[in-house]
């Protein structure tokens, strides 16, 4: 009976003279609390869909896993790794990686440059594949020309756009590719091993700095490059699912305890890291808004208790307890930040729809062109805001709350009479 009671007088103040909605006096509380958590969502949503992006690009270039030696040394098996992966459901392909340098007339530029067998690395990786663009997503694959196998076993070399751009090189150029190791010996001393090389396509990868330093060449020409050997530097997987790259990392390493094995988000570590990072920065700053605030839901109640200060102690003196008071502004906050909970992840769930279907918001991405301002949503979003807004809702009526316990029921009494 007495939660009754408590629970109706809560609704009652919170209406104040009103038959239906909430008082004037809580307006700015209500939009404080609105525009805290639209703002939390919106930051979620978007910092997400950076995350979300970044893992496309990284994976698009360099696939989901990676097997390499822990010694870092070169993979002689690789030939039955390659095999006993088909056979468990993955693609792979081997990878020779040089840091090499590329001349076209007076240019020379160093390019970060992989040796490939073409038709393996086309099945786990869209760099070298005709693009496939959605309005959210930026272009990456080749741009221009046209990959075949035979043309680019005989001598083909395919270069990000950012880095044929610096080289003035257009399909059909020839360039020399250089060792920046001089370990040819001669009769006129050392010399770097050089080779002659055709451009026959231009990718992009949706990552400027990706698309400024990289090349791709046959595995054979890497191999002369490096040591020589058929050893490669590294086998890089596609799973089933991306989704669940990170349960499959588990099972290989489980599988191939020999071997280093990593996932996409060490790739890039660095920008992987600085993503992640800046989510937690910006959620912490619209965190420190929301706290902000919150004083005035506190105001607004130790506002409220000096007002009925006179009816709070006569509600004591006829039964209420010093809990039940403080249950019933206790209520009023709680109804309040829900109302204002519903009406903040409304609002900001719509303009980040509006956001995704529509494309208002486009950002540049320098020589790469722009994007759309990505956004995924995230259930676990939803729960973290929706749990720090009730938390940080009762932590900001404590100090109300305290107030009312010291309401003396019989020294109001005396001086009313």
């Amino acid at each position: 009976m007495i939660n009754g009671s408590i629970t109706y007088l809560a609704i009652k103040y919170l209406r104040g003279r009103k038959a239906r909605g909430i008082s004037r006096s809580h307006y700015l509380s209500l939009a404080g609390i609105s525009l805290g958590v639209m703002a939390l969502i919106c930051v979620s949503t978007v910092m997400n869909g950076f995350r979300h992006d970044i893992r496309n690009r990284i994976v698009g270039t360099f696939a989901e896993i990676r097997i390499s030696n822990k010694a870092a040394a070169g993979m002689a098996d690789y030939r039955e790794l390659l095999s006993k992966l088909e056979h468990q459901g993955y693609l792979a392909a081997p990878v020779i990686r040089n840091e090499l340098l590329l001349k076209r007339d007076s240019i020379v530029l160093p390019s970060q440059c992989f040796g490939i067998d073409l038709a393996l690395q086309q099945k786990v990786s869209g760099t070298l594949r005709m693009p496939i663009a959605s309005a959210s997503e930026s272009m990456q694959g080749i741009i221009a020309g046209r990959l075949s196998e035979e043309a680019f076993n005989e001598g083909g070399i395919v270069l990000g756009a950012g880095l044929a751009t610096q080289l003035g090189a257009y399909l059909g150029d020839q360039i020399q590719v250089l060792s920046p190791m001089f370990s040819v010996p001669t009769a006129f001393g050392m010399l770097p091993k050089v080779r002659y090389m055709k451009v026959i396509a231009i990718f992009s990868a949706g990552m400027p700095e990706y698309d400024q330093n990289f090349s791709y060449i046959p595995l054979e020409h890497a191999s002369f490059f490096a040591s020589g050997d058929d050893v490669v530097d590294f086998v890089e997987i596609r799973t089933p699912s991306l989704e669940k790259s990170h349960h499959y990392l588990k099972q290989l390493r489980s599988l191939y305890p020999n071997y280093l094995i990593e996932d996409w988000s060490s790739f890039d570590s660095s920008l992987y890291a600085a993503i992640r990072f800046e989510k937690f920065i910006m959620f912490v700053i619209m965190l420190l808004m929301f706290i902000i605030a919150s004083f005035n839901l506190t105001g607004n109640m130790l506002k409220a208790i000096s007002q009925k200060k006179k009816e709070l102690g006569l509600l004591k003196a006829l039964g209420l307890s010093g809990t039940n008071l403080q249950s019933l502004f206790l209520i009023q906050s709680l109804v309040l930040c829900s109302i204002g909970i519903v009406l903040g992840l409304g609002m900001g769930s719509i303009l980040m729809l509006i956001q995704k279907y529509s494309s208002v918001i486009k950002l540049g991405m320098g020589d790469s062109g722009s994007i759309v301002l990505p956004v995924k949503f995230m259930l676990m979003d939803y729960v973290l805001i929706i749990f720090v807004a009730y938390a940080v809702t009762v932590l900001s009526i404590l100090l109300p709350m305290k107030r009312i316990g010291k309401i003396n029921a019989v020294e109001l009494i005396r001086q009313t009479a």
